[in-house]
């Protein structure tokens, strides 16, 4: 029977590793795994999170195979203790294959979760038999919860597995009686039990702040062991496995003694109270509320614990609650460990996941096993009767361990969002939870697929660290929470929550919840009673907004189109929005077409008032509607100059200037639109063509042009004085061109003599 399990074993491996492949990083990983590598090349503690640091230094082992990784010690981040951009810059700037840094820190929690699964099993085997043992082993490793996380480089799984290890430690010396019993072991292998758990202890410790509910279980076994045997050994024991504990958490900070022994332990213990004693917000229902709700994990594990296993563990229940003459031994150290966890998390302030719950998954599934599978072996406590259970059992647990295995492969490779049937069938059930609940940033390869087959173009708001160009994804970044990287500058963002332009939007469930986006929460309302055509992994929603009106050309100067005051924005009669941005006190810009303007802010310079039309159209709000005048021609000199294939010069108007002062006034019509982040330079030169004074920059954003769009822009710069404070003599040329501003390079010039 144990041989069964292989099978069991490798396709639970396939699976993990095939989901792992498919799903990009989520929130959480990215910071694990820079500050597991930064501990284990450079011994760097001040990266703090309120998380100890040993799982983040396990899943980061694998990386120590690539010879050349990098991490951003020049950079100031690191010096501050800034994980957030430092962790960026190692992972998705610094070192090539980002995907394949991430899968490999993934393996370690990939094992541990198979490690764990193997100890349910042989735990299940000798409290109850191999039966017993294998239907607990199934139970827990085709959980879809502990598959979504039993995959990840987070802290969750590992903690997981270390306080199992610790529990079944302490149980393995309890039924051998202690150091002082008669049994026939040598004296030294009856304290294996104890080290082990020690040990283990002192993992769960270094792995998570929260492995500390652990010690009032092990204080109630301890004192109830030790009334019930009239002994000090248990808690004499449990000393032991204190003085242990400690040894491996300072062990784990390489014995550091400033300020305390074990060394950043502490400030990150101290980093984690400050933390919890703020509001950081939750969501629950379709609510959301900055100190969450008592029977948030509740609800969380009635909607997303497996059915199979919530039924089985009602009749668990109810049989250990009617067993008669049975002093449950055995029970205790499966029941106390989740019934304290889950009671402390009622009063949690972190209602952000089911995955703080998991923790409990070892211990129930162990509890149904050894509740109701039939037989009669007592295991190493219970020496007392047992009832075995009616004969329905035979058959139905076997009929719930395939349902698990079914449902686990049915799941895959979307195990985060998993819910169970009780609201799996409803098309709302994204409105239950959120954050790691269902969406934390794990589906961009899903959706680079899904754009890939459909070709379509996106407006994407994307929760989570992952960059969405490195899976190849074509998008206009749109808002989003702040840690997100590849976004937009707020001042162009040209996404109108109230009445969206028209095209394809894949955004983030979490995002839709709006919670990560503070005063924004609300960004996003519009699309929440709407179907998506698409749902890409269970995490981003695709949805097709259609065009209401011919599109409409407006160029904006203050203002964005999400808070243009509504008269205005009535006056489009469209929701197909083309926007361009300019500086209305140094530019001007007319887009190609019938077109508007719309400002808000500083007045235009008087050197560019006599291209400005007249009078507003409507005013609201301190913002003005105009109609600009039709495209000027520019006559100002006798050839246009093309640059780059990108813009072509129509030149440029000499204004009034103070003294030692160059003004003027440049004119431009767009070729075709560029994502390059383009400048205009103006070169005065004096007598011996040695540049005098120089102008750089550009107030018409390069990513908003359209062909045949025209604009103006207004140089104003001085002439330095000379060395001997006489001035400069008045310009004999000017050079004006374009170029790129990351790159530098020259889209081409103009010179005048």
């Amino acid at each position: 029977m144990r041989f069964s399990t292989i099978p069991l074993f490798l396709l639970a491996f396939a699976l993990l590793v095939n989901s792992a492949l498919q799903k990009s990083p989520t929130v959480d990983e990215q910071g694990h795994l820079f500050r597991g590598v930064a501990y284990l090349k450079t011994g760097a503690t001040h990266f703090l999170w309120g998380h100890p640091l040993l799982a983040s230094t396990l899943n980061a082992l694998p990386l120590l195979t690539i010879t050349d990784l990098r991490l951003p010690i020049d950079d100031p981040a690191w010096a501050e203790g800034r994980w957030a951009v430092a962790g960026e810059l190692f992972l998705w700037q610094l070192n090539n294959h980002p995907q394949r840094l991430i899968f490999l820190g993934r393996l370690t929690t990939i094992w541990l979760t198979l490690l764990l699964a193997a100890l349910v099993f042989h735990w299940g085997c000798q409290l109850k038999g191999v039966t017993a043992g294998l239907l607990a082993f199934i139970l827990l490793l085709f959980d879809p919860n502990v598959l979504a996380h039993g995959q990840l480089i987070t802290s969750d799984l590992p903690l997981t597995f270390f306080l199992t290890v610790t529990m079944y430690g302490y149980w393995r010396w309890v039924g051998r009686r202690g150091w002082l019993s008669d049994s026939n072991l040598p004296y030294p292998s009856r304290l294996i039990p104890l080290l082990l758990a020690g040990i283990a202890l002192g993992a769960a410790a270094a792995t998570k702040f929260n492995a500390a509910l652990l010690l009032p279980t092990l204080a109630i076994l301890g004192i109830g062991l030790a009334v019930r045997r009239r002994s000090a050994q248990p808690l004499l024991a449990l000393l032991l496995m204190g003085i242990i504990a400690w040894l491996t958490v300072w062990g784990v900070y390489r014995f550091a003694w400033y300020p305390l022994p074990g060394g950043a332990f502490w400030d990150d213990l101290t980093w984690q109270f400050t933390y919890l004693s703020r509001p950081h917000g939750a969501y629950l229902l379709g609510q959301s509320d900055p100190w969450g709700w008592w029977y948030y994990f509740p609800i969380a594990f009635l909607v997303k614990t497996p059915l199979p296993i919530l039924l089985l563990l009602l009749w668990a229940c109810g049989r250990w609650a009617r067993l008669k003459g049975w002093r449950k031994g055995d029970d205790y150290f499966l029941l106390l460990p989740p019934i304290i966890y889950f009671l402390v998390s009622l009063s949690s302030p972190l209602n952000i996941g089911y995955r703080h719950l998991i923790p409990m998954l070892p211990f129930l599934v162990l509890f149904i096993a050894v509740v109701l599978w039939p037989g009669s072996q007592p295991g190493l406590v219970n020496q007392s009767h047992w009832r075995p259970p009616r004969p329905r059992a035979t058959y139905l647990l076997p009929v719930a361990a395939s349902l698990m295995i079914a449902t686990a492969i049915f799941t895959w490779p979307d195990y985060i969002p998993y819910f169970n049937g009780l609201i799996s069938w409803s098309p709302h059930r994204w409105r239950i939870l959120s954050d790691s609940n269902i969406d934390w940033g794990q589906d961009l390869p899903a959706l680079a697929r899904w754009q890939q087959q459909t070709g379509e173009p996106l407006l994407l708001s994307y929760f989570g660290v992952a960059h969405p160009s490195a899976y190849g994804i074509q998008f206009t970044p749109l808002p989003t929470w702040e840690p997100g990287p590849e976004q937009i500058n707020p001042a162009y963002q040209s996404f109108n929550p109230v009445d969206p332009a028209p095209g394809v939007y894949a955004i983030s469930v979490t995002n839709l919840h709006g919670l990560v986006l503070g005063n924004e929460a609300n960004t996003f309302a519009w699309f929440r009673d709407r179907k998506p055509v698409a749902r890409i992994g269970g995490s981003i929603y695709i949805y097709q907004v259609d065009p209401i009106g011919p599109p409409v050309e407006v160029a904006f100067a203050g203002v964005q189109p999400a808070d243009l005051a509504p008269g205005l924005h009535q006056q489009f009669g469209s929701n197909d929005i083309q926007v361009r941005w300019f500086a209305a006190e140094t530019s001007l810009v007319w887009p190609d077409g019938d077109s508007w303007l719309v400002t808000a802010g500083p007045t235009p310079d008087p050197a560019l008032q006599p291209f400005w039309p007249t009078t507003p159209i409507r005013q609201a709000g301190g913002q003005q509607l105009f109609r600009p005048a039709p495209q000027p021609d520019f006559p100002w000199i006798s050839r246009p100059v093309v640059m780059g294939d990108t813009i072509t010069f129509l030149g440029y108007r000499p204004i009034a200037a103070a003294s030692g002062e160059v003004a003027l006034i440049s004119a431009w019509q767009i070729v075709q639109a560029t994502t390059r982040p383009l400048k205009i330079f103006v070169h005065a030169l004096d007598a011996h063509g040695e540049i005098a004074g120089q102008w750089d920059g550009l107030d018409v954003l390069p990513a908003s042009w359209q062909p045949g769009d025209r604009f103006i822009q207004l140089h104003r710069f001085l002439i330095p004085l000379t060395a001997t404070g006489e001035q400069v003599d008045i310009p004999l040329s000017l050079v004006i061109g374009v170029y790129d501003g990351h790159t530098l390079e020259r889209l081409g010039e103009w010179q005048h003599e």
